[in-house]
């Protein structure tokens, strides 16, 4: 991979998954229409996607969180070297990020990247052509698109602007695919009644949001370790989960599950339930560990768990690694 390749798209990438919704402007035709946060492009992903998590870039750059754990460290690298080398300056240019993830059987090859802002596309598309070795282009229902790693055991990846605003990245397969379906008006993601009722039912207005189905989920691990290392628990099983977070004024974070039936959905509860109680436990060794506890709720639906999770800053501050103090000698 080269250093040219890593700006223009690892770059991009980086700012989309290290967060992760938008509310898009309607479309005056309804088959176009946004449906919950994502917005109009989204719905040309193909049918067959089975998670899809976003980020309002705007808000998250405007939060406490990224003041104080984000831009207050130094502003990332990657944000750095991309407005260098393009022009584009993330925190100022791109709106939304939409990531998504396609059947179990497209693996890692299936992901997608859209993400629109205000591009200097002329820019933009000429230091892909001339700074990323080994690029070629093609031509795909009347639009561009650049290629990378083409001929490759993995498949080649690429990128192409469905319109001066939105910048589409990911497999060449997924990436033509969503192409065909943007340029002929198309919404396949609405044959995907799951993932349609999953995405309605995301919290309005969220930083950023994610849903994704039992085929996406049952990747997970079902065992993981006790907040106290000395063994692990066994999670039943979950048909969808969603997820909205806020960061301002504090970190808000609402997660529900599906699970099968009312007595999975109250062992996974009891569970959460469980870790919660395990650091309560510890708040002898760290006290704020307390007020970590109680800052966690989890109720059930019928076959629904809600786990709530409220963060103030002073909170997270606390939780932050102690760093040593150095005595300085005279002669240091």
């Amino acid at each position: 991979m080269t250093r040219s390749r890593l700006v223009v798209i690892s770059s991009l990438a980086v700012v989309g998954l290290g967060v992760a919704g938008a509310l898009g402007a309607l479309y005056l035709d309804p088959a176009r229409a946004a449906v919950g946060p994502l917005s109009p492009e989204g719905l040309a992903l193909p049918a067959d996607t089975r998670f899809v998590m976003g980020v309002d870039v705007h808000r998250f750059v405007a939060s406490p969180f990224y003041a104080r754990f984000g831009k207050g460290q130094g502003r990332l690298p990657a944000f750095t070297e991309l407005e260098e080398k393009t022009g584009l300056n993330p925190e100022r240019d791109v709106d939304r990020i939409v990531v998504a993830g396609r059947a179990a059987t497209k693996g890692q090859e299936g992901g997608l990247l859209i993400v629109s802002g205000r591009f200097d596309r002329t820019k933009l598309s000429r230091t892909i052509e001339t700074e990323t070795m080994g690029v070629t282009t093609k031509n795909h229902e009347g639009m561009t698109i650049y290629l990378f790693r083409e001929g490759a055991a993995k498949g080649a990846g690429a990128a192409a602007f469905l319109d001066d605003d939105t910048l589409v990245l990911g497999s060449a397969e997924s990436v033509e695919a969503t192409i065909t379906n943007h340029a002929r008006g198309e919404a396949p993601l609405r044959s995907n009644p799951g993932l349609m009722a999953l995405l309605e039912s995301v919290k309005p207005g969220a930083t950023f949001w994610a849903v994704g189905d039992q085929s996406v989920l049952s990747r997970l691990p079902l065992r993981v370790p006790t907040p106290g290392g000395e063994g692990a628990v066994t999670l039943p099983p979950l048909k969808s989960v969603v997820v909205t977070g806020e960061l301002d004024p504090q970190v808000a974070l609402e997660m529900t599950g599906e699970a099968s039936d009312a007595k999975a959905a109250q062992n996974l509860a009891d569970v959460v339930r469980g870790f919660v109680a395990l650091a309560s436990l510890q708040a002898s060794q760290r006290p704020e560990l307390k007020e970590l506890a109680s800052a966690v709720s989890v109720t059930t639906e019928a076959t629904r768990v809600h786990v709530n999770l409220r963060l103030p800053y002073e909170l997270l501050d606390s939780l932050q690694p102690k760093r040593p103090v150095v005595a300085v000698t005279p002669a240091q």
